[in-house]
This record gives C-alpha cells, sequence and structure tokens, in this order.
C-alpha cells in the first residue's frame, strides 16, 4: 500500500518538476527558459519553451508581472535578460 501511495504522489510531483522557473541547460550547454509569453530576443519559441539560440546568448529569467527586472537584467519579450 505504501508503495503504490508513493507511486502516485511521484507522478504528481513529476509535472511540477518539469516546469521550473528557472533556467535549465539543454544538451548542448544552451539555456532554456519556461515561456511566459514572447520569447526574449536571441532566444527561439520551441513548444512551451524558450531555448537561446547560442551558448554565448546572455542568460534570461521570466519576468513577474507587477515587478521590476533585478538589477543588471532589461527586459525583453515577456522576461528579463542579463546584460552580458
Amino acid at each position: 500500500m505504501k508503495t503504490i501511495i508513493s507511486l502516485i504522489l511521484l507522478a504528481l510531483a513529476t509535472p511540477a518538476l518539469a516546469e521550473t522557473p528557472y533556467p535549465t541547460p539543454t544538451r548542448d550547454d544552451r539555456e532554456r527558459i519556461q515561456r511566459t509569453g514572447t520569447c526574449p530576443t536571441g532566444y527561439v519559441g520551441k513548444g512551451d519553451k524558450c531555448e537561446a539560440l547560442h551558448q554565448e546568448t546572455p542568460r534570461a529569467y521570466p519576468y513577474i508581472p507587477g515587478t521590476a527586472c533585478p538589477s543588471g537584467t532589461f527586459r525583453s519579450g515577456d522576461a528579463c535578460k542579463a546584460f552580458r
């Protein structure tokens, strides 16, 4: 019985882990972020993700509505992107 409950909880938690708001790397070390609207410059939309075109593309983070982008970043599309 405990095994069944553990499997159910694991299955429910897996989608939440896949939708992290933090940048994650692709196989070739490019950045990938969760898509919340328009992708920032230097990124291309692939399904529900935005992927950097190059490994050197500055890091981007999803924009939180009603807040300013953190220091050292600027608004690009629906994300905050690092200057370099």
